[in-house]
């Protein structure tokens, strides 16, 4: 309780860029102080028991990701987390009353200014998805795991989901490759999906490279990579800030009214409408032979977290007929998935 009014009186200074910058600082401090030791005991033990366990329920998991885009995903049998939140109904949310942090603001890749980050258990979320654009891509864009750029659906989704009314501006140009590119490479084209070639083995766009989005000094500073697709002061999420975010959250409704689907996430205090909470919508994903589909019904959101083999990404999913949120260790970097950014602080560790 009294981290949380610090905070909020903190924040109420925060007035300038460098005001914000000063609070940053000090909040990751004091969210190591007084959380860090407690999540990363009890994680460091449930991670353990789940890689113990995951070489022989990898290509089991990854067979889910082949479904058409018409086809209902199938429940995964790999390895996985589940968080022990709380559900809670929805109360007609229309997003008011939710607090947005001056100074703190989320300008994405168009130059569109989305205002404050939304600060849900000490950790600052961007409002929006990572290319995100209310008219042109309304759920954001789906991203290879350790690539600059994103993509969007485009057309042939909505003729594939003909009840779908928000199609994206543009689609992915699907390249059946068989090699791998550099990240350089890929940043020459942003609009490629470097999808599976027909009939070869599992596929990875690149070498791989644990550290393609957030890296680590020895002392476990998180420092964004030039490949992280957030907006400059924004990064990929930790697998820490995942596990306080999902805490507490509702039943999937819409967001907008006739919107995207999807589900608020209110963290450490209990789901409702005088909280703190972001809208994550069900975005779908991108398979790895470059098919799209599942939208409004399936999600996945990447973590800048690698596990260090091959098909060992972490990965926060949920959908609307399986009925909880799990935090997920195995995922293949080639796959296409939602993004979420939040706030750097400088010198923050990794929990």
């Amino acid at each position: 309780m009294k981290l949380k009014v610090c905070v909020i009186l903190a924040f109420s200074l925060a007035t300038s860029q460098v005001a914000a910058q000063s609070f940053l600082k000090k909040l990751g401090k004091s969210i190591e102080k007084t959380v860090g030791r407690t999540i990363e005991k009890t994680v460091e033990k449930e991670v353990g028991e789940l890689f113990d366990n995951q070489n022989g329920n990898a290509s089991s998991f990854s067979s889910q990701q082949q479904n058409t885009p018409t086809e209902q995903p199938q429940v995964s049998t790999a390895p996985t987390q589940r968080v022990s939140g709380i559900r809670t109904a929805v109360l007609s949310d229309s997003g008011e009353n939710i607090p947005r942090e001056p100074g703190l603001d989320y300008i994405d890749e168009y130059g569109i200014n989305h205002g404050g980050g939304i600060l849900v258990g000490g950790i600052l979320w961007a409002p929006v998805n990572c290319g995100y654009h209310a008219t042109d891509y309304p759920y954001g864009k789906l991203y290879q795991w350790g690539r600059r750029h994103g993509q969007g659906y485009g057309e042939p989704y909505m003729n594939k989901e003909p009840g779908n009314v928000n199609p994206d501006k543009t689609t992915a140009n699907v390249v059946r490759a068989g090699r791998w590119v550099t990240p350089a490479e890929a940043r020459q084209h942003p609009n490629n999906f470097y999808a599976r070639g027909d009939g070869a083995a599992l596929f990875n766009w690149t070498v791989n490279n644990t550290k393609l989005w957030n890296t680590y000094t020895d002392d476990g500073i998180i420092s964004k990579s030039e490949d992280d697709p957030c907006p400059k002061g924004w990064r990929l999420p930790d697998l820490q800030d995942f596990y306080v975010l999902v805490k507490h959250y509702s039943e999937v409704s819409e967001y907008p009214a006739g919107g995207p689907k999807g589900r608020w996430f209110s963290g450490p205090e209990e789901y409702g409408c005088n909280v703190p909470r972001i809208f994550l919508p069900l975005t779908g994903v991108r398979s790895l032979a470059g098919e799209c589909g599942a939208r409004d019904s399936f999600v996945r959101y990447w973590s800048g977290r690698h596990g260090g083999g091959e098909g060992l990404v972490w990965h926060l999913f949920f959908s609307t007929d399986y009925n909880r949120v799990e935090v997920n260790p195995v995922a293949y970097p080639h796959e296409g998935f939602a993004v979420r950014c939040v706030k750097e602080i400088e010198g923050q560790r990794r929990r």
